[in-house]
């Protein structure tokens, strides 16, 4: 096995944190990744890492050997695509990260559309609500929504999601009818926190451009928009809640729409990726594809 090869392991394995989550993520066995990082300390004549029964450090050698083996595994990935794409084709893999309520709903169709127009590449995908560290964990591209609290990351946006309000049926018949603004004030609802804590206010804009602060009493507290949607469709409160969640069910009458006149506001869809000093070509075509594909994501 060349450098090359033993560097990108030694990658794996600082961004898995030990040789066992590296060996699943190159499906390898753990023997033959310790082996192989064993075979790179003897070249390089260093200890890179420090071992314990369940994960790896790394030693100060082994924090500057990976800065420079994410640049050079990161230029010859780019050397590869630049070689594709003069062939026309585009090859390689790309791990992504979506969270998962909107990754549920749009990944499939998107991403067979996208890998039958481009066969030689392969995607791997993490969906998941948790906010991902996409250079420690390896993660070319990811798509968030909402605001971009990790100011060091590119990004792209790719579509401006609407909020509705909404609350079901028997809840309306309980604590209705709403008339105005000021008839929500203090009713309970269900709140997106995106793990930031609790908040107590729900904002809206009239169709006269007034804004509008309404207290509310939050029953329930979730950084994933699906749960919240289903307690509310149960009765528990009223839901913020960008209009891809319950589409449906406002269309089946499990959720009614609340104010349809006032804006709730809008969630902004991105696409973010590393700082690296170089964006595969590959990647580029996913994140053009996305920003083509869901360039309206309202309902028509």
């Amino acid at each position: 096995m060349g450098q090359l090869e033993e560097m990108s392991i030694f990658v794996e394995i600082a961004r898995a944190e030990g040789i066992t989550g590296a060996a699943e993520r190159l499906n390898l066995a753990p023997s033959a990744v310790s082996r192989r990082l064993k075979d790179l300390e003897a070249r390089l004549g260093t200890q890179l890492v420090s071992r314990t029964t369940r994960q790896v450090s790394l030693t100060d050698a082994g924090r500057t050997y990976l800065a420079h083996a994410e640049r050079i595994l990161s230029d010859v990935d780019e050397a590869n695509s630049d070689i594709a794409q003069l062939r026309s084709t585009l090859a390689g893999k790309i791990y992504l990260a979506a969270p998962l309520s909107f990754g549920l709903r749009h990944l499939p169709d998107a991403l067979s559309e996208f890998m039958r127009a481009n066969p030689e590449i392969s995607v791997g995908v993490d969906m998941s609500d948790r906010m991902i560290d996409l250079a420690a964990e390896g993660f070319n591209l990811a798509l968030r929504i909402g605001n971009l609290e990790d100011s060091s990351l590119m990004a792209k946006k790719i579509a401006e999601i609407p909020a509705w309000l909404a609350a079901s049926p028997d809840f309306i018949k309980k604590y209705g009818p709403f008339k105005q603004l000021e008839d929500l004030h203090g009713l309970p609802a269900m709140i997106y926190t995106g793990g930031t804590g609790k908040a107590e206010t729900i904002n809206a804009r009239t169709k006269k451009g007034k804004e509008e602060r309404i207290p509310v009493e939050p029953v329930c507290l979730s950084n994933n928009g699906d749960i919240l949607a289903s307690l509310a469709e149960r009765g528990h409160g009223i839901v913020r809640s960008p209009c891809f969640i319950i589409q449906d069910a406002v269309d089946d009458g499990r959720l009614v729409r609340l104010f349809e006149d006032c804006d709730w506001g809008t969630i902004t869809l991105q696409a973010v990726w590393p700082p690296t000093r170089h964006l595969t070509a590959r990647t580029r075509a996913l994140i053009d594809f996305f920003a083509s594909k869901y360039a309206d994501l309202a309902p028509k």
